[in-house]
């Protein structure tokens, strides 16, 4: 079915020196501009070509990609404000609007909220921030260690939450942080967990990927080594921090120190980190 909004195989009509115009069923013919033709294409050919509204409310079609389809999920920054709403740039001449009502938040200029991409009561595209409109809590269809498509949102007191695979809300503890993340980043993931109320925790990792725990012990003490001895890093720690330092999540970094204080290789205090011998006034500062 040919549908505005999406990408959609259309047959060359008919072609001149300013286009082609491209059959497309119940919408008629519509018209795509010479230059956007390729180069040997001939009546009866099929393009693959984006279908929207142009500033005249007509039915064009472009072999331009936007940044998010119909119905799909999109970090988007707004660059105007009007008396209808906020305008996004989604890739494409004529740009998407966020109608007040669809807005979470008052958006203003350079904002980069998380949007969808429906069609209105007057068969135009526009956009909403309203995301739990559009994502459901529970899950389905999905099961533990499965890989998923993920955009970072806002953090909770828990976590970040994630949209995963454009359908669902997923959440990423603070403690299964690796990198350092920004809201609307688009990263791939995995499935950690599914709760009994089918609700998603979400890893960065793949589950059972073997920990080269040795590896990781001989990184933390020769960190220790050449910064003399002592670091200052600790429970207060940021994921960030520890991810850019060695790699690893907080609390893989955090059970790793465990073994290392078992060892007695390091001792861990209230400021931070301590190889062992070492004697505080020792340390470089």
């Amino acid at each position: 079915m040919i549908k505005v909004g999406q990408f959609n195989f259309l047959k060359i009509a008919s072609q001149s020196a300013r286009g082609g115009l491209l059959e497309a069923g119940e919408l008629g013919q519509i018209f795509l501009p010479a230059k956007q033709l390729p180069a040997q294409s001939k009546v009866g050919d099929r393009l693959s070509v984006f279908l929207y509204r142009n500033s005249h409310d007509e039915i064009v079609a472009t072999t331009q990609k936007p940044k998010v389809e119909i119905g799909g999920i999109a970090c988007l920054k707004v660059t105007s404000v009007t008396k209808v709403g906020a305008f996004v740039d989604w890739g494409l001449p004529k740009e998407l609007l966020i109608p007040f009502g669809e807005q979470t938040q008052r958006l203003k200029i350079g904002d980069t909220p998380i949007v969808f991409v429906y069609l209105d009561n007057s068969d135009r595209l526009c956009a909403s921030t309203k995301l739990n409109k559009k994502l459901v809590a529970e899950t389905q269809g999905l099961k533990s260690g499965d890989a998923v498509n993920l955009i970072v949102g806002d953090k909770s007191d828990l976590g970040y939450k994630m949209v995963v695979n454009q359908k669902f809300w997923g959440l990423l503890h603070f403690s299964d942080v690796v990198q350092p993340l920004q809201f609307g980043q688009i990263l791939r993931g995995y499935i950690k967990n599914l709760r009994p109320d089918r609700r998603v925790d979400i890893s960065l990792v793949p589950m059972g990927l073997p920990a080269n725990s040795d590896s990781l012990s001989q990184k933390i003490m020769q960190k220790l080594s050449s910064e003399g001895g002592y670091m200052a890093i600790g429970d207060k720690t940021p994921p960030e921090q520890i991810y850019q330092l060695f790699g690893v999540s907080k609390k893989r970094f955090k059970s790793e120190l465990g073994k290392l204080f078992k060892q007695r290789r390091i001792i861990i205090e209230t400021s931070g980190i301590r190889l062992t011998g070492k004697k505080p006034d020792s340390v470089k500062k």
